[in-house]
């Protein structure tokens, strides 16, 4: 069920709350008239540049292990392993804002509008956020009627270089997924062209398959705690 789309760019601007997240700045109070004038023009650019793209396939004919386990550098624990066995339905998935996007922010920083630059680089994550909750939205819409009807199913999203599987878990993704059909690539060190883009698998169940603790053996030393974020989205979705 291999599915290509072209998305609409206003599913995925994200909030100003969103933007001051990404930039350490949520709650704060009295920011000064420049943030907002930066946030603004940031928005605008990105409303005006973003060419979002994604596209899902199943696992058919792949060992969800033998794809997970990659290179052999994953965590020794992590939640996706024991995730996946609960699930209704998974895919494969890869998404993307577009080229724009990134070049301009580097474009700013070299023109000495660093300011902008790192407004529009916290635009670009918190859009990516969006992008990622919009694809897991697009597979559910394909799930089979029978799955979908009682209300209960929650479709999250993982990534490779998250949650204890490592960036070059990307490997074998891309050899499987193909995402180079939408404009993304990856270099040697795992990482994707665009910048910004997102990649993973997407699983679909009942919300409590979704739930664990940050207490596996890597989560000390993560900073982010996206988990946390997610599954707080996820909790409030309508099934």
């Amino acid at each position: 069920m291999r599915k290509v789309f072209h998305l609409e760019v206003g599913d995925i601007v994200p909030t100003v709350e969103e933007v001051l997240q990404h930039q350490g700045m949520s709650g704060r109070k009295n920011l000064p008239e420049r943030i907002y004038k930066l946030l603004d023009s940031a928005l605008d650019l990105f409303a005006r540049l973003a060419e979002p793209r994604g596209l899902f396939d199943d696992l058919d004919g792949i060992d969800f292990d033998t794809l997970y386990t990659g290179k052999g550098m994953n965590a020794e624990d992590g939640p996706v392993p024991g995730i996946v066995p609960r699930a209704d339905a998974v895919a494969l998935f890869a998404a993307t804002m577009g080229e724009a996007l990134a070049t301009t922010a580097g474009d700013l920083f070299k023109a000495k509008e660093a300011a902008l630059g790192f407004m529009l680089d916290a635009v670009n994550s918190a859009g990516a956020e969006r992008l990622g909750r919009l694809m897991c939205r697009k597979f559910r819409e394909h799930l089979p009627e029978e799955l979908t009807r009682s209300g209960n199913i929650r479709v999250q999203y993982y990534c490779p270089g998250h949650c204890g599987w490592h960036m070059s878990g990307q490997e074998m993704l891309f050899e499987k997924l193909r995402p180079e059909e939408i404009g993304i690539t990856l270099n040697p060190n795992w990482v994707m062209a665009p910048f910004k883009s997102t990649s993973g698998i997407l699983i679909a169940g009942p919300i409590e398959i979704h739930r664990f603790s940050p207490g596996f053996s890597f989560c000390p030393q993560c900073r982010e705690k996206k988990c946390i974020q997610r599954l707080r989205i996820l909790e409030h979705e309508i099934g």
